[in-house]
C-alpha cells in the first residue's frame, strides 16, 4: 500500500515519549514502531490475493503504518467508499473495530439498553455513538471539557457529565430512575473504574479499554461483582496474536458496515506530514475532538540511502575481539547477511570460553570460522592471518575492529603502564591493522569506538583517547582514499560490556539506554552503505543526560540537547537543588518540593500555576495517563528523581506526590534536611 493518510492513537504518543511499558506490545521484528492504521492505494499484491488490484482505494490496520509504504496481509484491509477521502478513511479501522468488538462481541448490547460512555468525544466514544444508535441503544457519555460536553449534546446526547470527577455515578444512577446503566466503555482510570462498577445495573457488563491501571497491577474491588456483573478488558492490538480469526471475522463485519454506510468517518483534525510534532501535542494534551489525521499526500522526498554490499562468498573477514561479547555478535552478523570465511582473533583464541558455541553457531549460518590467538598489536601475528587467508584463495576484504579494554580511575591515580594497557588495542592495534590494509585492499575498514570518546567520562581517559585517535586514522584513511568507518557506540544490550556489569539499568536512567544488538549491527549496515566516516549510534535521551553530565552543557551540545530545553532544565535543576538542599528544616524543603511539582504539573498542562489545587484527585486536574507520562520526565530532570511511571500512575494528588518524592529525596540527601539542633542531639553522649 502507499499510505496517503494515518490516524494516531494515544499508544502511539506513549511510543514516541518512551512510557510504553515494555510487555504493552505485540512483538515484531525490530521493535514496536509509530502508526496502527491508515488509509491509500494498493500498488502491488502477491500471488495469492483475490478481490484487491494496483489502484484500488483501501483503509486497514497495520502496524508501522506511518510511513510511505506499508505491506498486510488482505483480512486487515477493507474498500473506501468512493465519496470518502483517505483522511476520513483513516478515521475508521482502529475505533470502530475496537467499538465493534467491544460491544458486539463482548458485552452483546441490545436494542432498548443503556450504554456508559467515557470520553464520549473522542474516537471511541464518537464510534460507540454510531455503534448505539444504529442498534438502538440509549447513550450516556462523560467528556473532560466544557467544549467536548457541547459537542456530545450537539450531537443528541441526552445526559452527559464531566468525567473528571468522580459524581458521574451517582448522576448516572438519577439519569436512570436509579436503576444504572447495562453497559460501560471505560477509558478513566483510579477510583472511577470503582465507580463505573457501581453505575452498572444487575448483570451489566464493564468493558475496560484503559490499560493504564492494567499495567500498574491495581487491584479491582470485587463487591460490586454480587450483582452478576462481568468485566473484560480489552486490548485490539493483542487479539492479532491470541485470536486473529475472530478478529479478522469483527473486521470483515466492520467492512460491511462502512459500505453499507452504517459507520461514517468520524470529526478529525488534519496535519501535514512536516506537522507531525505539533499533532502528536494535539493528541497527547487532548487538545482534539475525534481523531488526529496526518496527511502523506505529498510526503517530503527522501533520499533512500543504498544498501551495504553483500559479503563476498569468497572472502575472508576479521573480526578483532570477535570471540565474545559485541565482536562476536558481529560475526554472527557478517555470517547471516552472506559472509562465509571469517578470522576470528582474541588473545585466548580457541581457549575463550564460548569459542565452541560460537563456532557451531555460525557453522549453521553457513560460515566457517578460522579462530586465531593472537595480540593484535603484533605486527607478524596479524599478517600471518592476512597471509593465511590470501594462500587459501579468500583473500581478506573485510576489518572490523572491536577490541576494547578498560581501567577506569580518575585520572590523578594512572600510571604510564595503566594508560599503555588500555591505548595499546585501540591505537597500536588499529595502526597494525591499517598498515596491513595498505598492502592488502579491503572494502570495509571498521573501526568500533565508543560514545565515550563525544561527551568524555571522568574516570576513562586513555579509553576515550583511544577512541579519538581512532576516529582521526579513520578521517585520515578516507582522505588518502581508503575505506574507514568509525562507530562510537552508545550502550548495547544483551552482550555488550554495560550488560555484562549489570549496568545497563543505570545508565538508562543517565538517558544513555541500550540498544539491541540487532538494532545495532542493522545501523551498522546502514552507514556501510551510506560510506559514512564517523558517526555515534546509541539510544540518546540528550537533555536527560545534560541533567547529569556537565560536559553536555557546553555549546557545542546545543543541537543534541536542545538550546532552551538545556539551558532552562539544568537551571530549573540546579535552583531546586539548592532551595531544597538549603532548606532550614524538614517542612521547608517540603514547601519548596511542594511548589515545584505544582510548576511543573502546570507546565504540562498549560494552564497557571495558580489553578492548580495540590489536595484535589489527581485524574480531576486533567492529568491523565499521557500527561503523567510528560509529568515523570519533567519530575527526573528537574529533581533528579526517578520515579517510575508504574508509581506515578498511584498517586492520588500532587500532595500525595510530594511526599513520595521527599521520602525519595530525603533518603539521598538526609543530612541537608535536618536541623541544626539534631545535629547537636546527635553530637551529645
Amino acid at each position: 500500500m502507499r499510505v496517503h493518510a494515518a490516524a494516531l492513537n494515544y499508544r502511539d504518543v506513549m511510543l514516541a515519549t518512551g512510557m510504553l511499558p515494555p510487555d504493552a506490545e505485540v512483538p515484531l521484528p525490530g521493535g514496536p514502531a509509530l502508526g496502527l492504521e491508515y488509509a491509500g492505494e494498493v500498488t502491488a499484491v502477491g500471488h495469492g490475493v483475490t478481490g484487491y488490484a494496483p489502484g484500488d482505494r483501501v483503509y486497514g490496520l497495520a502496524p508501522r503504518s506511518l510511513a510511505s509504504h506499508v505491506r498486510v496481509r488482505p483480512e486487515s484491509v477493507g474498500r473506501t467508499p468512493a465519496a470518502m477521502s483517505h483522511e476520513q478513511a483513516a478515521t475508521l479501522p482502529v475505533v470502530f473495530l475496537t467499538v465493534h468488538y467491544a460491544l458486539a462481541r463482548l458485552a452483546h448490547l441490545r436494542p432498548g439498553e443503556t450504554l456508559l460512555v467515557h470520553g464520549g468525544a473522542g474516537g471511541v466514544g464518537l464510534a460507540a455513538l454510531q455503534y448505539a444508535r444504529h442498534l438502538g441503544a440509549r447513550v450516556i457519555a462523560t467528556a473532560g471539557t466544557p467544549a467536548k460536553r457541547d459537542l456530545l449534546r450537539a450531537l443528541g446526547v441526552t445526559h452527559v457529565f464531566d468525567s473528571r470527577t468522580l459524581d458521574f455515578a451517582e448522576q448516572v444512577r438519577g439519569a436512570t430512575g436509579g436503576h444504572g446503566v447495562d453497559v460501560v466503555l471505560n477509558s478513566l482510570s483510579g477510583e472511577a473504574i470503582t465507580r463505573g462498577l457501581e453505575a452498572l445495573r444487575p448483570g451489566g457488563r464493564f468493558i475496560e479499554l484503559g490499560k493504564r491501571d492494567i499495567y500498574a497491577n491495581q487491584p479491582l474491588l470485587l463487591r460490586p461483582f454480587r450483582h452478576n456483573i462481568s468485566f473484560h478488558a480489552l486490548d485490539v492490538n493483542q487479539l492479532t496474536v491470541h485470536a486473529p480469526e475472530a478478529l479478522a471475522a469483527a473486521f470483515d463485519e466492520v467492512n460491511q458496515r462502512v459500505a453499507k454506510g452504517i459507520y461514517r468517518p468520524l470529526p478529525h483534525e488534519v496535519y501535514p506530514a512536516a506537522g507531525v510534532r505539533e499533532a502528536f501535542r494535539a493528541l497527547q494534551h487532548s487538545r482534539h475532538l475525534g481523531k488526529v489525521v496526518i496527511s502523506l499526500a505529498e510526503p517530503p522526498a527522501l533520499e533512500r540511502p543504498a544498501p551495504a554490499p553483500a559479503p563476498a562468498p569468497d572472502a575472508t573477514y576479521l573480526v578483532t575481539g570477535g570471540t565474545g561479547g559485541f565482536g562476536a555478535a558481529t560475526a554472527r552478523h557478517l555470517a547471516a547477511r552472506g559472509a562465509r570465511h571469517l578470522a576470528l582473533v582474541s588473545r585466548r583464541g580457541p581457549k575463550a570460553p564460548e569459542v565452541t558455541e560460537l563456532v557451531r553457531e555460525l557453522a549453521a549460518l553457513g560460515a566457517t570460522a578460522h579462530v586465531y590467538a593472537a595480540d593484535v598489536t603484533d605486527p607478524m601475528a596479524l599478517r600471518e592471518v592476512f597471509a593465511r587467508a590470501h594462500d587459501a584463495g579468500r583473500p581478506l576484504r573485510g576489518v572490523v575492529h572491536a577490541v576494547m579494554q578498560l581501567d577506569d580511575a580518575p585520572l590523578a591515580e594512572l600510571d604510564a603502564d595503566r594508560f599503555h594497557t588500555v591505548l595499546a588495542g585501540k591505537m597500536r592495534g588499529a595502526l597494525v591493522l591499517d598498515e596491513l590494509c595498505r598492502e592488502h585492499e579491503v572494502d570495509h575498514f571498521v573501526l568500533y569506538s565508543s560514545v565515550s570518546a563525544l561527551i568524555g567520562n571522568p574516570t576513562q581517559a586513555p579509553y576515550a583517547a583511544g577512541n579519538l585517535f581512532q576516529e582521526a586514522l579513520v578521517r585520515a584513511r578516507r582522505a588518502r582514499g581508503a575505506a574507514g568507518l568509525a562507530v562510537a557506540w552508545g550502550g548495547i544490550g544483551e552482550t555488550g560490556y554495560l550488560h555484562r556489569v549489570g549496568m545497563t539499568r543505570t545508565f538508562d536512567r543517565l538517558g544513555a539506554g541500550a540498544l539491541a544488538p540487532a538494532q545495532a549491527l542493522s545501523c551498522l549496515d546502514h552507514l556501510l552503505g551510506q560510506r559514512a566516516q564517523v558517526r555515534a549510534v546509541g539510544r540518546f535521551d540528550w537533555p536527560r543526560m545534560a541533567r547529569a553530565l556537565a560536559a553536555l552543557r557546553a555549546a557545542r551540545f546545543v543541537p543534541l540537547t536542545g538550546a532552551a530545553n538545556t539551558g532552562a532544565g539544568v537551571d530549573a535543576a540546579d535552583d531546586f537543588t539548592a532551595r531544597y538542599t538549603g532548606a532550614k528544616s524538614d517542612d521547608e524543603a517540603r514547601a519548596v518540593l511542594a511548589d515545584t511539582l505544582i510548576r511543573l504539573a502546570a507546565a504540562v498542562l498549560q494552564t497557571p500555576a495558580e489553578r492548580l489545587d495540590p489536595t484535589k484527585d489527581i485524574s480531576s486536574l486533567g492529568l491523565d495517563s499521557l500527561m503523567l507520562a510528560e509529568l515523570t520526565v519533567s519530575v527526573r530532570r528537574t529533581l533528579g528523581c526517578d520515579l517510575p511511571l508504574m508509581e506515578l500512575v498511584t498517586v492520588r494528588s500532587l500532595a500525595d506526590l510530594t511526599e513520595r518524592v521527599h521520602r525519595t529525596l530525603r533518603r539521598a540527601v538526609p543530612a541537608t534536611l535536618t536541623s541544626p539542633h539534631e545535629h547537636e542531639e546527635a553530637r551529645t553522649p
